[in-house]
């Protein structure tokens, strides 16, 4: 199990965003909440190992606009990478064990569902970037009532990670990560699988829709919208009204 080369050796891009949610304090962790709080859809976003960037904030506006209830946990709070761990094999490895493992985000995830069920939210899908993928994997393996999952540019997914879901999946890689058409193929025996989806962005790179990407380059801001409106329709398609 390790990160995409890039991922270990990419800086996040500086970007500035004025946020129109707001934070708050759910179940202990400190969130970033967007979109309509009557609303009976919601997304549970998992961002990439930079913690909360200005590019995550962004898009959980993006996806508030769109009709569902957003909530952005800080599950790293001061254990989010930096640029000066770039390169650090052993920095690397220490998170995948402690901070960055499913066993140190299974509760604040557990946390995150039961907000939604107590603000009304019928349907709760889930959204990871990088890093996050791999914890969208084991959630759709061990957590009940979540409709839907999203991996975009993920790390970590070993072989048989996506067999272990238990409701749709979307996969969106871009040019640096594996080839993961045999692993999607695995679920392929799922009652789900015709709501399952893959998409590379093979002309994109590591972390384009999260902390990586520059979105005042017009390549890479249609390219990250493209796959917001992949991660809208999906969740359209997966989750009630």
């Amino acid at each position: 199990m390790s990160f995409p080369s890039a991922c270990c050796n990419t800086p996040p891009v500086r970007a500035t965003y004025t946020p129109t949610g707001e934070r708050q304090t759910i179940g202990g962790i400190e969130c970033y909440v967007s979109g309509s709080k009557d609303a009976k859809r919601g997304l549970i976003i998992n961002y990439d190992i930079f913690g909360m960037h200005a590019n995550v904030v962004q898009l959980c506006d993006i996806l508030g606009t769109s009709g569902y209830h957003v909530v952005l946990p800080d599950l790293l709070g001061s254990n989010a990478l930096t640029e000066a761990d770039l390169g650090k094999h052993g920095v690397f490895s220490a998170f995948c064990k402690h901070a960055g493992s499913w066993a140190a985000n299974k509760d604040k995830y557990i946390a995150m569902q039961e907000y939604m069920k107590d603000s009304g939210v019928e349907s709760v899908g889930i959204i990871g970037f990088c890093w996050g993928g791999k914890m969208v994997v084991a959630a759709l393996a061990e957590l009940d009532g979540l409709v839907g999952g999203a991996i975009v540019h993920p790390a970590l997914i070993e072989s048989g990670d996506m067999a272990k879901a238990n409701a749709p999946l979307l996969v969106l890689p871009s040019k640096d990560e594996p080839d993961f058409t045999d692993e999607f193929a695995t679920l392929e025996g799922k009652p789900f699988f015709a709501q399952c989806s893959m998409v590379r962005f093979d002309d994109m790179f590591h972390g384009f829709c999260g902390a990586r990407g520059d979105w005042s380059v017009p390549e890479q801001a249609k390219r990250a919208n493209d796959a917001i409106e992949l991660l809208v329709q999906f969740f359209g398609s997966v989750t009630s009204q």
